[in-house]
């Protein structure tokens, strides 16, 4: 029987990050966030015409719940970029309402417009959204959790 012989792999990445130079994790964070400011007139823009939309959806009474859906995540997506966290929880909340309408194939303009109503608050509060705006949220949950599927 022959003896085993082990061999060494050497790895690209591991010699690359062996190299001195680079930049350290705070210092990529420091710059991810400087960037994700720069942005932030244009985020602020996008997520005013998403809610103004998902207003005029309200209004008509005419859009999918697919189209409300979608709507409401493009405010999640913008809002979790800049760490609002209150109005993710909304627009959370109103995406899985409107998911729940689309399984039972239902429409409640209400609901949704409880919900859009919610958002255009917790927007116009933007920094200064305080606990209170928790119990907002916690009732949207009460509400689309009033809406089971099937």
């Amino acid at each position: 029987m022959s003896e085993p012989q082990f061999i060494k792999v050497k790895y690209s990445l591991a010699e690359k990050a062996a190299k001195p130079g680079g930049m350290t994790a705070e210092m990529a964070n420091e710059r991810a966030m400087r960037e994700l400011a720069a942005l932030g007139g244009d985020a602020r823009k996008a997520l005013d015409a998403s809610i103004k939309r998902l207003e005029g959806h309200c209004q008509a009474k005419t859009a999918t719940v697919d189209t409300v859906y979608e709507e409401s995540s493009v405010v999640l997506d913008i809002a979790g970029m800049f760490n609002q966290r209150i109005l993710c929880d909304a627009a959370y909340s109103l995406c899985e309402l409107a998911d729940r309408l689309r399984t039972t194939n239902r429409h409640d303009w209400a609901s949704i417009g409880v919900h859009v109503n919610a958002l255009r608050l917790i927007w116009s509060k933007d920094k200064n959204v305080g606990p209170e705006m928790k119990e907002v949220v916690d009732g949207l949950w009460a509400l689309t959790d009033r809406m089971t599927p099937g």
